[in-house]
């Protein structure tokens, strides 16, 4: 009834701004038994924490486990994943009490949930010491204390991982010797430069058990993407088995999407409030820590009886106050949360009834994951996505049939990219020397790279020319997993807060630059590039700052080639020239500064597409701008790939020129945003006729007539979108669409 009594309040207090409903039909559970039957003690265990039977999905994982394949889980949150790993690993450890196990976790909540759980049943078997979190919160006592008597199971995550237990394996040694089983959750979150980090981490990881005498399998889980068994295999060089279908049960679900004329975050604050009128318990997910604060502020200020009701979550809280927060949700203590995406992630936080988005989370993935909150308790849930006045958002709310029957995108990343490779071969090689014939890195194929660390005096040949040392003793502490190139150090009243690496120090940490990090606002004072440091303050504004910049591409090698389209490396050179202030809620330009910064160049991956010299006639006889009709299709195209990629708009580049001097032809580049590319335009290789056709959708779907945020404008544009052209856009795409391939 109380759903019921919220639709129709939506239906009335938002009117003609509802773009879509759909109610998704619950679903009935699916179960099995495992082909052996579970340990006695064990399923005992289980029923203490309400586990009488068994879904599909975990049989299947748990009989796959036991025959020895390393696999990957792809079902929806709250589907019990968790029990296909835990169950393996306890009875491995009840045969044999010396097993070890390795769980990785991508946040330090998700490690503390999955611990306590684990903890709980271990308890009910007697088993006398069954695990540990070892992470950057683990004090060093407690981190002697562990490796001078190792649990069963290590709980920790990728940093860990690479700074402190591969760099010290020698410690290790006992837990490496038995190391049974590694565990990695969450890992569609291991995308882009991080997730190319990571599989560099894990096959350091591989090469320390070969080492010991062990050979790990391999338990993954994902949230659903296109692409899991390429992804898990991508991040640890290994096959693995997929399991993607549910058998678990779920509970229907209303999903409104609300695009409303006026401010969306007004909107999300309103839809949120009417939820808890209704007695709904809710959570509310926002882009940014300023939102999730001003939703917060104007919702107790609507409605002072929610005070103490309703809480804000997001970075910058201590762990404390975040474990209170979740605890208090989960109790029903709090009948609401506006978060980040901090929430996004598998935390228990109990039944939720309703989700409202305020804005599409950037990946039909992620809009899942944040819906997938709700209904655990398999009760009916609403989900509210609230459009914000964006190219991707107003896609969907033009095109909802389009969300429903979209594929999940695919995970990205690059085990191969030079640039990382470069970073954790002398990693690797401090950890146990380099080979000729070792099993993770052939270096024969890698023979470049290895010359190249050698000249920079980063590596060292033996004399028997077959194995190579590094020359740091702890290479690892000079490599963020986080970013590529140089790390800079970011102070704060004296204080490290923490690092950057890359082009990004350019364009998010010049001089007067609003830097967000933990969720808190700085403005940059200084940029020192001689010493890697940057020196800024912290500020409570309401405004953000956008670099202005001007950039070149240079085309270095063609590697694919259909028709005009070609893929290839790139090298771009780029420069910061000054920045923008724009008011936080609006985008509305305040004032312009100008800086003076070097220009930097990296190499990367990208494609580009040559155009007809008769096209700039067609467009200008139609008294059409054409430079800005090629700049407006790279914002369109730029915008579009996320639907297929599961990437920012910011991890893409591109520039457009009506005259390439390389090329004597009108041309327009699209490129990864990092050095020696991450696999983004690659994979838009793989899909480019629906690729462009989102494109074409973006742009003449959208009822404004020059171009707008919601079709052609980028707000972080460095030339501040000028020029655009949207009708000029829509001749060069069907220019473009007709000679394109549905792949290349």
């Amino acid at each position: 009834m109380a759903l019921k009594s919220l639709l129709e309040h939506l239906s009335a207090g938002f009117k003609d701004e509802i773009a879509h409903y759909r109610y998704i039909e619950p679903r009935s559970a699916e179960y099995a038994e495992p082909e052996t039957p579970v340990n006695d003690s064990l399923i005992i265990a289980l029923k203490n924490k309400g586990v009488n039977k068994f879904f599909t999905h975990q049989t299947e994982g748990i009989d796959l486990i036991r025959k020895g394949h390393n696999i990957i889980v792809m079902t929806p949150t709250a589907s019990g994943k968790s029990l296909i790993y835990n169950i393996p690993v306890l009875e491995s450890i009840l045969n044999d009490p010396s097993s070890k196990s390795l769980y990785l976790f991508p946040l330090k909540g998700l490690e503390q949930d999955q611990f306590k759980i684990l903890r709980e049943i271990a308890q009910d078997l007697d088993i006398a010491h069954p695990a540990e979190i070892y992470d950057g919160d683990t004090t060093a006592y407690r981190r002697k204390k562990i490796r001078g008597s190792f649990p069963n199971i290590i709980f920790s995550n990728p940093d860990m991982l690479h700074l402190a237990i591969n760099a010290f394996h020698t410690k290790w040694a006992e837990f490496f010797k038995n190391l049974k089983f590694v565990v990695i959750d969450e890992i569609h979150t291991y995308r882009g430069v991080f997730g190319s980090h990571v599989a560099q981490v894990l096959r350091r990881l591989r090469r320390i058990c070969r080492y010991y005498g062990s050979n790990p399998q391999f338990i993954a889980c994902s949230a659903t993407i296109a692409n899991p068994g390429e992804l898990a295999g991508n991040l640890t060089g290994l096959d693995f088995e997929v399991i993607d279908h549910s058998g678990a049960p779920s509970g229907g679900r209303h999903i409104v999407f609300l695009n409303p004329w006026g401010s969306p975050y007004t909107a999300s604050t309103k839809a949120f409030k009417l939820c808890l009128d209704e007695g709904l318990k809710s959570i509310a997910f926002t882009k940014s820590r300023k939102i999730t604060e001003l939703m917060y502020s104007w919702l107790i200020d609507a409605s002072p009886e929610n005070e103490g009701l309703v809480s804000s979550y997001r970075a910058g809280f201590l762990p404390a106050e975040r474990r209170e927060i979740e605890q208090r949700l989960f109790s029903g203590e709090l009948n609401g949360v506006i978060s980040t995406s901090a929430l996004e992630l598998g935390v228990d936080i109990g039944g939720l009834d309703a989700c409202i988005l305020a804005g599409y989370p950037g990946s039909i993935a992620s809009t899942w994951q944040r819906a997938g909150r709700t209904g655990r308790q398999r009760q009916d849930a609403v989900i509210i996505l609230v459009g914000l006045k964006d190219a991707l958002d107003q896609y969907f709310m033009r095109h909802p049939d389009d969300f429903f029957a979209r594929n999940h995108e695919a995970v990205v990343i690059d085990a191969s990219n030079a640039a990382i490779l470069k970073q954790h071969i002398p990693c690797a090689s401090a950890e146990i020397y380099l080979r000729a014939g070792d099993f993770v890195y052939d270096t024969q194929a890698l023979a470049p790279v290895i010359t190249e660390l050698e000249t920079s005096g980063l590596l060292k040949q033996g004399k028997t020319g077959d194995i190579w040392f590094s020359q740091q003793r702890y290479p690892q502490r000079e490599v963020s997993i986080r970013g590529i190139g140089k790390i800079f150090n970011i102070f704060s009243g004296g204080r490290r807060i923490g690092e950057i690496s890359g082009a990004r120090i350019f364009k998010e940490a010049h001089p007067g630059a609003v830097y967000l990090h933990k969720g808190r606002q700085y403005i940059v004072q200084e940029l020192d590039l001689e010493n890697f440091t940057i020196h800024c303050k912290e500020a409570d504004i309401s405004y953000y700052t956008q670099a202005i910049t001007s950039e070149e591409t240079e085309i270095i090698k063609e590697v694919l080639k259909k028709d005009n389209i070609n893929w290839g490396e790139l090298r771009t050179t780029h420069r910061v020239t000054g920045y923008w202030r724009k008011k936080l809620l609006t985008q509305e330009k305040i004032d312009r500064y100008p800086v003076e910064l070097p220009s930097w160049t990296f190499n990367t991956q990208g494609l580009w597409v040559i155009l007809g010299s008769n096209l700039k006639q067609i467009v200008e006889k139609n008294n059409l701008n054409f430079a800005g009709g090629l700049h407006a299709f790279e914002h369109a195209a730029i915008s579009a790939l996320p639907l297929f990629a599961m990437c920012d708009k910011g991890d893409i580049g591109g520039i457009s020129y009506p005259l390439y001097p390389q090329l004597l032809a009108p041309a327009i580049f699209i490129y990864d945003g990092y050095e020696g590319g991450i696999g983004l335009t690659k994979r838009g290789l793989e899909v480019i006729g629906e690729w462009l056709e989102a494109a074409k959708k973006i742009i003449t779907d959208c009822p404004c007539e020059d171009g707008c945020p919601s079709c052609v404008q980028d707000p972080q544009c460095g030339s501040g979108n000028d020029p655009l052209d949207k009708r000029a856009a829509i001749l060069i795409l069907e220019e473009i669409k007709a000679y394109v391939p549905e792949k290349l």
